[in-house]
């Protein structure tokens, strides 16, 4: 039983030998170098090593989503109700915002994004950003401070609220009062507000919202 096996690691070995001498010693495979790291772009977007190994391995393969806005000129010859919720959330300006966006920009400034002591810090090219407050503000015209939510029912009108009839303020007459809520039992009005919602102000990255 023995005498089977040693042949055939003899062969084995043989074969082996005679690939060495075909092909030469095989070498140990390299790591491709990314693209984005070796362009030389590249060596002005970080200031260190430690940055282009982190976008690398965390940020290089990530996907940014295309930015959507908000026609305001559509909204202002259509009468929406939800529209002017957004405008006295101070939110239309944000939303309806336009300009040109550059993804490994974006994608190299969260590398490097800090938060602390609610200032944002990051650097790109080099070039430090701090972001507060105040600058936040400018740059977005978001309000810093919302109505507060404790999760209860504010005391005024506590006692006539009613689950049943908040459901059917903003679902159309065919949907069913059932314990999940769909957008297509939203009214149209209604419909309008979820959609802005999940495709500008909270975007996701597939179908579902």
């Amino acid at each position: 039983m023995a005498e089977p096996s040693k042949k055939r690691k003899g062969s084995s070995s043989t074969a082996a030998a005679a690939a060495h001498r075909r092909h030469g010693p095989s070498e140990a495979p390299t790591t491709p170098i990314h693209p984005s790291l070796s362009s030389p772009r590249s060596s002005t977007l970080f200031s260190s090593d430690d940055q282009r190994l982190r976008y690398l391995s965390q940020f290089s393969s990530r996907i940014i989503l295309d930015p959507k806005y908000l026609d305001v000129d559509f909204f202002n010859d259509e009468t929406f109700d939800c529209y002017q919720v957004f405008q006295n959330s101070g939110l239309v300006d944000f939303m309806s915002l336009k300009l040109p966006h550059y993804p490994e920009l974006v994608k190299v400034f969260y590398c490097n994004l800090k938060i602390q002591d609610d200032i944002i810090s990051s650097e790109v090219h080099g070039i430090p950003m701090i972001i507060d407050q105040s600058l936040f503000f400018s740059l977005t015209h978001l309000p810093s401070q919302g109505a507060p939510f404790e999760g209860t029912i504010v005391d005024v009108w506590k006692f006539d609220y009613s689950s049943h009839d908040a459901r059917r303020m903003v679902c159309n007459d065919q949907a069913e009062m059932t314990s999940r809520l769909l957008a297509g039992s939203l009214t149209f009005d209604n419909r309008i507000m979820h959609y802005i919602i999940v495709r500008i102000l909270l975007p996701r990255s597939s179908n579902l919202a």
